[in-house]
């Protein structure tokens, strides 16, 4: 983008940098367009920027470490500008983030509201991601986040079908639904479902992708709108644990057998799905035989990747996280363990497409992303243009998947 105007005076310039997940992500993409209207150039490079806006996590320990990072990466850019840092740690931790050298300002998710309220977002990426929710009243006794973004809020269907229409109409083909809890919407009678069903009323050579949804908030009309083809087959559903005492020691909604009927109701509408999964490991109380009945569960889950996290005490949760601490090299060793599990899961998984054909949307013009979640390194001599929809055979190549143009 131009740092000129159309009368040749230059333009004020910012970047904008993101740290934690795809509702930060959007929560950015609005601010990117918010920006633009102010007729402020947005640049790629922290360097070129005369102020940069940095959007933080705090849902972990090392989301912390990642966002002060990036505060101060920005802070020491060569321009000296002008840094403004938003999202949830800004939130929880004001004071620690304006200690940092360099900070100007620090938002509150109040303000932060107020300066993206009904902006559409701006993607720079091949894939949309819209916010149609934020907040949570679950209150997991591990998070920190839900407090900080305050009780559930939906976007109305109204303004979501407008949104979605004008994304639509500016060349993507594929948003991204996301959420703090997305299962939570509603808009009077409109559940996700609702929602959804709206959505696919309006896209023909399109396709819709289902950010985190909690298990809880699964019900039967969701899983039947996920066999429509044009909603993709990947849906990442926290587990967090496969122990039943664990989860209701966490204040999960759900227990493992609930969790199993879910997911094998999903995978009777649509086999080619591909489940991805958060898990905490070294939660407080967690012993020997709950850890192995995780593992277990697990086991016997169609697992197509996970998330795993070790354990990380949120200032605010020491009461509700109260239990016999798990030592830290056993916490870990248990992360290892699952990552290599989650491994084996992938490897597994993608080997069932090797040979097949899926649709796949453009990233790069030497990757592409299919519809069950992917990720293709695109063969061939065709130069394919970003954020179109291709059909591409899988391959596989040194281990790494491959996609040819069908």
């Amino acid at each position: 983008m131009s740092d000129e105007s159309d009368s040749g005076v230059k333009r004020p310039t910012a970047a904008i940098l993101t740290a934690g997940c795809r509702l930060n992500q959007s929560e950015s993409d609005a601010l990117r367009h918010h920006l633009a209207l102010q007729g402020v150039a947005i640049v790629e490079s922290p360097e070129e920027a005369d102020t940069i806006y940095v959007n933080t996590c705090t849902v972990t320990a090392h989301a912390d470490r990642s966002s002060i990072q990036l505060i101060r990466r920005a802070c020491r850019a060569a321009r000296g500008p002008r840094v403004v840092v938003l999202g949830c740690m800004a939130e929880r931790s004001p004071e620690q983030v304006q200690q940092v050298a360099g900070v100007a300002e620090v938002w509150n998710n109040e303000k932060k509201q107020a300066e993206i309220a009904g902006i559409d977002p701006a993607p720079v990426r091949s894939r949309a991601i819209l916010k149609v929710q934020d907040g949570c009243d679950r209150r997991c006794s591990y998070c920190v986040v839900s407090g900080l973004r305050g009780e559930p809020l939906s976007v109305p269907a109204s303004k979501v079908l407008e949104q979605f229409g004008r994304l639509l109409a500016s060349g993507f083909h594929e948003v991204v639904l996301t959420g703090l809890n997305l299962g939570t919407y509603r808009d009077g009678e409109t559940t996700l479902a609702g929602l959804l069903e709206k959505l696919l009323g309006s896209c023909r050579d399109a396709r819709i992708r289902l950010a985190s949804v909690e298990p809880d908030t699964i019900d039967e009309a969701l899983i039947t709108l996920m066999s429509d083809t044009r909603v993709c087959p990947h849906f990442h559903i926290p587990l967090q644990s496969g122990d039943d005492a664990l989860l209701e020691k966490m204040n999960r909604r759900y227990r493992a057998a609930d969790f199993r009927r879910l997911i094998e109701s999903i995978v009777k509408v649509r086999p080619e799905t591909n489940i991805g999964m958060d898990v905490i490991t070294g939660f407080p109380g967690e012993t020997d035989e709950s850890y192995l009945r995780t593992r277990r569960f697990l086991a016997e889950m169609p697992v197509g990747y996970l998330h795993v996290f070790p354990f990380s005490l949120r200032p605010g949760t020491e009461q509700t996280c109260r239990g016999e601490p798990v030592p830290r090299p056993v916490a870990r060793e248990r992360v290892g363990e699952l990552r290599a599990f989650s491994d084996r899961c992938r490897q597994e998984y993608q080997a069932r497409f090797v040979g097949t054909v899926r649709s796949a949307v453009v990233e790069t013009t030497r990757t592409a992303l299919t519809d069950n979640y992917l990720r293709l390194k695109v063969t061939g001599t065709a130069r394919l243009e970003p954020r179109v929809l291709v059909s591409l055979r899988i391959g596989n190549e040194d281990s790494s998947l491959t996609g040819s143009p069908y």
